[in-house]
This record gives C-alpha cells, sequence and structure tokens, in this order.
C-alpha cells in the first residue's frame, strides 16, 4: 500500500472514479460529520476543565481525567471513542485522506482505552476520609509509552491534516492550479493557524515537562497545551465542515440545496 502521506503540489487530487469526491450528497455529509468531529474536539477540554473547576479537581493533564468520578471520566473516554469512531466513518475526497482519518482514528481509540497511568484494579491504602489513598495499577509503564505514543501520533496526524491536507489546491485536468476563492484563502489560514498550534503545544508538552518539572506541572499547562490543541483541531474541523458561511464556496452551498433535495 502506498504511503497517505502527500507532500508535493498536486497532493490529494481527488479521483474520477471516487465516490465521495463525486456526489454532491456524499460531500456534504463528509462536511457535516466534519462538524461534529469538530464540536466534539473543541468542547472537550472545556466540559473537562469546568468539571474540574466545579468539583474542585482540575487536573495537570486531560487523561488526568480518565478515572474522574460523576461523568468527567465517562465524558473524557466517551469523546474519544466518538472522535475515534467518526474519524474511522469520514471518507475524504481521496482513498489517501480516508487512511489518514483512519490512523487518527486508531490513535484516538488507543488514548481512550489506555490510560496514562495503567489500568486502576484495587486500593493497596485507604485514606481516613475513606478515599482510595494509593490504588494497585496495572501495566502503568505499559499504559504510559502507548498512551503517550498514541496521543503523539494523533496530534501529529491532525497538524499534517492542517498543513497538507486540508490546504490542498484542486488542480484542473491539466494538473495546474485552479484559481483560489475567497474563502479558500480564509479556510486555509485557519488550516495553518491550527496547524502551528497543534505542532508548537505538542512540542511544549514534552519539552516542558523535561525541562521544567514540578513548575510546569504546578502551573498545569500540559492541561492548557492539550486544551489548545484539540481548540485548534476542533477549529479546523469545524473550517473544513464550512460551519460559518463566509467559509464556504459556491459549489459547498450548491451541495447542500442538492443535499437537502434528496431528502424531499
Amino acid at each position: 500500500m502506498e504511503s497517505p502521506f502527500e507532500l508535493d503540489r498536486e497532493r490529494y487530487q481527488p479521483p474520477t472514479d471516487y465516490v465521495y469526491a463525486r456526489n454532491p450528497t456524499l460531500r456534504f455529509d463528509q462536511r457535516r460529520l466534519a462538524r461534529v468531529v469538530g464540536v466534539i474536539a473543541f468542547g472537550l477540554p472545556i466540559v473537562l476543565g469546568l468539571g474540574g473547576v466545579v468539583l474542585g479537581e482540575f487536573r495537570d493533564a486531560l487523561s488526568g481525567y480518565y478515572y474522574e468520578e460523576i461523568i468527567l471520566g465517562d465524558f473524557f473516554v466517551g469523546s474519544l471513542v466518538a472522535i475515534g469512531s467518526l474519524l474511522f466513518a469520514y471518507r475524504g475526497w481521496t482513498p489517501k485522506v480516508a487512511q489518514l482519518a483512519t490512523l487518527a482514528g486508531v490513535a484516538a481509540l488507543l488514548v481512550a482505552f489506555v490510560p496514562m497511568d495503567g489500568w486502576v484494579v484495587g486500593c493497596t491504602e485507604i485514606s481516613p476520609a475513606g478515599t482510595c489513598a494509593e490504588e494497585t495499577k496495572l501495566y502503568p509503564k505499559i499504559g504510559y509509552w502507548v498512551h503517550a505514543g498514541a496521543a503523539g501520533c494523533l496530534f501529529a496526524i491532525l497538524a499534517f491534516f492542517c498543513f497538507f491536507v486540508f490546504t490542498k489546491v484542486p488542480m484542473d485536468d491539466d494538473l495546474r492550479p485552479e484559481e483560489v476563492t475567497p474563502a479558500k484563502k480564509r479556510r486555509n489560514a485557519i488550516y495553518i493557524a491550527s496547524g502551528f498550534i497543534i505542532a508548537i503545544c505538542s512540542i511544549s508538552i514534552g519539552a516542558g515537562d523535561l525541562l521544567f518539572g514540578e513548575t510546569w506541572n504546578g502551573l498545569k499547562l500540559t492541561f492548557w497545551a492539550e486544551a489548545a490543541i484539540l481548540g485548534a483541531f476542533g477549529a479546523s474541523w469545524l473550517t473544513h465542515g464550512r460551519v460559518f458561511a463566509p467559509l464556504r464556496d459556491p459549489q459547498d452551498e450548491e451541495d447542500a440545496r442538492e443535499a437537502e433535495r434528496c431528502k424531499l
């Protein structure tokens, strides 16, 4: 199988026989799916952060909510499972875009199902308040490397989408770039900005914890960096979903009308 990563000028051009690129209803459905992905990604850190403040348990990182009680842990895992499943369902406009989305979906599911510090299987010490003071965890080292590695792969693929997939310029039959619409220029600006945020914050998470240790964790900077990554992820996929009218090309409006006609 060829690599799904393309970097050249003619990258990710829709093949003539790919139905998801040629059918206006399917194009519209794919953009609507992208909106759902964007909403979940954008909302995840907001819900966890607000929930952590209300419960008095604002965690150092999003992954710290994995076993949080009162819905937050379930919301964290459920949101990642939803994102992963939707990325599996996303077909894009070329098979390689679909493959990239599937890889990102696999990474999201690994983050969801493999906790950072391993699986909690019991409690070895009870605090005076009756809560667990020391948990018994299964495979903590494996959990750390799988969870962190999957998160790193997910962030890398999301940045790649922003820099190289969503920014592709359509080509005519002679492989000459078509005219870039004002809406496409606005979308590309958002994609590039989102890609830089994802890349810079991803690097910061690894470097910050390594170089600044207690200060970094004391300020909860991993949480804020991950929140920025998910915010940029959400913004890029909402943009791809053409959530606002200034981001839509005439073809997008026509696809929406065709999809509405097909419902009648």
